[in-house]
């Protein structure tokens, strides 16, 4: 039976679990949370070379497809998933049959980390590295919102007459993550309704400044306007890095529009 029992363990019947709580999983980027992780014995003790944590999210790029006496390369849209911050608990232990065992660490969200808008996922995962064995994990959902700058440029803008109507994670080349979060709006009130149809936003974070990258769609009618959106004639990229207050943010965003809109 002993024998058995092993056998099964590796394979991950009656094996190892492990139950994750944290001080809180809605954060805004870059807070820092205490995370507790529960480990419980199975049937037979176990050993445990670490405990390895990881913030993970999710977005949509490309894979090339296999494909056999066709020429050519076919790609196909999926979703991916990347690793924000990982560390670990390099304690080795070995668990005891139906005894817990706790440990405490911390996680410091990436000032980077997506938000939870559209359908992007973020979370938490915890992985027991038990060798010659199935390893164990569990996985935590977490809500993130913006910090007081970031918040204050969507505030900015709402008030300007634009509202969200998109956000993606897109995958994207040559950045220092493989996808960018793309938030995309559409002028729906005065004062900028008439000059603009629509902006698309990227935001990025350093520990004190916000940068913002943006282009805006301008308003036309007609055969030449057309072909103008068509050709990317009608849009207007513009740069914005912020070091200092949600006010500051507010006032150079405002600026900003007063000076593309002349």
């Amino acid at each position: 039976m002993g024998w058995l029992k092993k056998t099964l363990a590796k394979v991950g019947v009656g094996s190892a679990e492990i139950s994750v709580e944290l001080g809180s999983t809605t954060l805004i980027q870059g807070e820092q949370t205490k995370v507790v992780v529960t480990v419980t014995g199975g049937d037979v003790g176990q050993p445990v070379d670490a405990i390895e944590l990881s913030v993970c999210c999710d977005y949509m790029g490309w894979e090339e497809l296999r494909t056999q006496g066709e020429q050519g390369r076919k790609k196909q849209r999926r979703r991916k998933s990347h690793v924000l911050a990982k560390w670990s608990l390099p304690d080795a232990f070995t668990t005891e049959p139906g005894k817990s065992v706790h440990f405490e660490s911390a996680m410091t969200l990436p000032l980077n980390t997506p938000l939870s808008m559209g359908d992007g996922k973020i979370w938490l995962e915890v992985n027991l590295d038990i060798p010659m064995g199935k390893d164990t994990s569990s996985k935590t959902e977490l809500t993130v919102k913006p910090d007081n700058q970031l918040d204050a440029a969507f505030t900015a803008f709402e008030k300007s007459g634009f509202r969200i109507e998109k956000v993606k994670n897109e995958e994207v080349e040559r950045q220092p993550m493989p996808f960018e979060q793309q938030f995309e709006w559409a002028t729906v009130s005065e004062p900028y309704q008439s000059v603009f149809r629509e902006m698309a936003l990227v935001a990025t974070k350093s520990e004190d400044a916000l940068h913002l990258v943006m282009t805006f769609g301008r308003q036309g009618e007609g055969i030449g306007a057309a072909v103008g959106r068509f050709v990317g004639a009608n849009k207007l990229s513009r740069e914005l890095t912020v070091a200092g207050s949600a006010e500051e943010v507010v006032a150079e965003i405002k600026t900003l529009l007063e000076q593309i809109s002349q």
